[in-house]
């Protein structure tokens, strides 16, 4: 049985626990009274009081959460209800700025011990399609592509030249398998099949996990962090302009979020490499950091949306209405959860290429 789907609790449980510390921290730094700082979803195992703040365990090994006085009830002294308009959005913007940096921290990590980088003049075979020419040669998946008629074969780019030259006519294809050289013919097709190409394969520059430097690996992984957030904010855009497909934009629950965590290990596994976990979880943390902005009630966006229409006003909108709105918030966002996660379990993620070859 595979088990490896259960990686996914103790990750987003970090991510959680590193959101709800970003809260925690600017919450006491602005003076606001915080009754409790939890580890794990209660009933609570262990509960260690520290300058009047509860540090506590609970039963649940999944998440965190930070409880302060007067979320929505601002006559409390202390409360977060009671503090000004900017203090306010930046505790509750500082859980999704810290998963940001925490996306910037693993990225890091990956590029430090290996992030699978372009090897120069390599070029490898990434799939072969079924009843191709490629097939019937007995290329094969992996095997890397060196020349063709005598001619040597150092990008894609002259892998695609040297093919449609020799469209209906005979070819010799030098490859490389086990380290083992050898030779096969073929007939590039004139009129191939959608997607197929002359021969039938999918390829693609070979790659190697290269080790970067400290500095440079937190400066390539600042950039990864915000090129994910970046590429999620354009992704409706890119797809409707028909750049992307569609299911870029297909939202996935927690068995989606499992079972690419699963294919993450098995990948780590196998390759000896840290980067595919890594470059998952900072994938994910990133996710979070937006996900958390989103103005939808019951999540931090969706309390700052309210703040921004306070300052609108020049007047609050009263306690019980807001905490109205956040509990039919949190009644829907259940609900889609629900649909999202039987959407992942009838129709589950492919396979994801992570790039080490």
């Amino acid at each position: 049985m595979d088990l490896q789907w259960l990686a996914i609790i103790p990750i987003l449980s970090l991510l959680m626990l590193v959101h709800e510390l970003g809260h925690f921290i600017t919450a006491r730094r602005a003076g606001i009274v915080v009754q409790e700082f939890g580890f794990g979803l209660p009933p609570r195992i262990y509960g260690y009081e520290h300058n009047d703040v509860i540090y506590s365990l609970n039963w649940i090994p999944f998440g965190a959460f930070v409880k302060m006085l007067g979320e929505e009830d601002p006559t409390s002294p202390g409360s977060f209800a009671s503090k000004t308009k900017l203090t306010r959005g930046i505790v509750l913007a500082a859980g999704s700025g810290m998963n940001f940096l925490t996306a910037v921290v693993v990225f890091a990590i990956g590029y430090m011990t290996g992030w699978p980088s372009p090897i120069p003049n390599e070029v490898q075979i990434a799939e072969v399609a079924v009843s191709s020419p490629a097939e019937s040669a007995g290329l094969m998946a992996g095997d890397l592509v060196v020349a063709i008629d005598g001619q040597p074969v150092g990008s894609v780019e002259d892998f695609q030249r040297i093919v449609r030259e020799r469209t209906g006519s005979a070819v010799d294809v030098e490859y490389v398998r086990a380290d083992q050289h050898a030779h096969t013919s073929m007939t590039p097709r004139p009129n191939p099949p959608p997607n197929q190409g002359a021969i039938g394969v999918k390829i693609q520059p070979r790659t190697r996990p290269i080790a970067h430097a400290p500095l440079e690996s937190f400066y390539l992984g600042f950039r990864r962090a915000a090129s994910v957030i970046a590429f999620t904010l354009a992704a409706p855009v890119m797809v409707f302009q028909g750049s992307v497909p569609a299911e870029m934009l297909r939202p996935i629950g927690l068995p989606g979020m499992a079972q690419v965590t699963s294919q993450a290990v098995e990948a780590t596994r196998q390759s000896g490499y840290l980067y595919p976990l890594l470059v998952m979880t900072g994938t994910f943390s990133a996710g979070l950091a937006i996900a958390n902005m989103l103005p939808i009630p019951a999540l931090d966006g969706g309390r700052l949306f309210f703040i921004i229409i306070e300052a609108i006003r020049g007047r609050r909108i009263s306690p019980e209405r807001e905490s109205l709105v956040h509990f039919v918030g949190i009644v829907v966002l259940i609900a889609l959860m629900v649909l999202i996660a039987v959407n992942d379990i009838q129709n589950p993620f492919g396979a994801v290429d992570f790039g080490i070859r």
